[in-house]
């Protein structure tokens, strides 16, 4: 199994080197192959029609060029994974010819595609991939390199067939100081044909008034992808609602929502710090008023608990409690004798 990324299906297929002291990679300049149509769409009523693809040379020299199909998904990232236990596989079907074929420098060649079905066929989209291999010189140094280029072949099995899509999860950061952000949609495919999201039928989230772009992508069936939109102009600030939804030929729709708060709090540090500040003096002026009303009114806090309030606004500080003196109204005085009078 080996990953490759990408629509045209790059290969990079790392060969033992031919000099194992010298693991110095190839000049690549002169490799330039190209492979048009860069995909197949075959629909239920042109499976029996010959097809062709164009493979073209435009490198200096002259190449020697492999063709072979494959099995492939796609991940949720996107990259496309071979292996030979894929579902809905159309390799048996399909057909190529040449397997081989030598390009001269700035020439083409025609390759045919051909797609017989079974009678058992399963009703719905199937696909394969073709993929174009050149071999490294022999004369090489360094490490050998099989470079490919492949074109994926979507294969539809006459039947009943199923076009949903459904947005499964919409991620978003739940509070951010400001933008631009990442958006994120994991979107599942329910139905039975390949859905594409790219130029005009791209998918889009709708916010704050924007409709955020997402990257170009084409969605296999009973697969899910996960794709990214960044969204450049967010306001200051805002409670900001997310939608993003898929319509299905039906006329149903998938969607999913998330919330957004945008709350500079960076730039609000001064202002906060500021109002916080009067809020502590106009309390201050008031409790000063307060106290030159007169001892006659009597005040409802403590001194114990206008001690733990001050505490509270000067973290760290001591709050010293006053001198106060003795309170004798709550003791018994006893008259000491004067000095002139005794017992007799």
């Amino acid at each position: 199994m080996f990953h490759i990324a990408g629509a045209l299906l790059p290969v990079l297929l790392a060969l033992p080197p031919t000099v194992p002291v010298d693991l110095a990679a190839p000049d690549q300049s002169d490799f330039s192959l190209t492979v048009s149509p860069n995909r197949m769409v075959v629909p239920p009523g042109e499976i029996g029609q010959p097809r062709q693809f164009t493979v073209t040379n435009k490198g200096p020299s002259a190449i020697d060029v492999s063709v072979r199909t494959a099995s492939f998904v796609v991940d949720a990232e996107g990259d496309f994974v071979f292996r030979s236990d894929v579902p809905h596989t159309a390799i048996d079907w399909v057909a190529v010819r040449p397997e081989r074929l030598r390009l001269a420098a700035n020439s083409a060649e025609m390759v045919d595609l051909r797609i017989a079905l079974p009678p058992t066929a399963e009703p719905g989209e199937h696909q394969v991939a073709v993929l174009f291999s050149t071999e490294p010189p022999a004369d090489t140094p360094g490490m050998s390199v099989r470079r490919s280029v492949g074109a994926p072949v979507y294969v539809t099995v006459p039947g009943e067939a199923v076009d949903s899509v459904q947005v499964t999860e919409l991620g978003v950061p739940g509070f951010t100081l400001g933008g631009p952000m990442a958006l994120t949609a994991t979107v599942r495919n329910a139905g039975t044909l390949h859905r594409d999201f790219v130029a005009a039928d791209r998918l889009r989230a709708q916010v704050a008034g924007q409709d955020v772009t997402f990257d170009e992508f084409t969605l296999l069936r009973d697969a899910s992808r996960r794709v990214s939109a960044r969204w450049e102009d967010p306001p200051l600030a805002c409670v900001c609602q997310v939608a993003v939804a898929v319509s299905n030929p039906d006329g149903s729709s998938g969607s999913a929502r998330a919330t957004v708060v945008i709350l500079p709090l960076h730039l609000m540090g001064t202002a906060a710090g500021g109002l916080l500040l009067l809020v502590l003096l106009g309390w201050m002026l008031r409790r000063g008023r307060r106290g030159s009303a007169g001892a006659a009114e009597a005040d409802p806090i403590s001194a114990d608990e206008e001690r733990h309030a001050l505490a509270a606004w000067f973290p760290g500080s001591q709050i010293r409690q006053p001198h106060v003196g003795p309170d004798w109204s709550a003791r018994s005085v006893h008259a000491e004798p004067s000095s002139g009078s005794h017992d007799s």
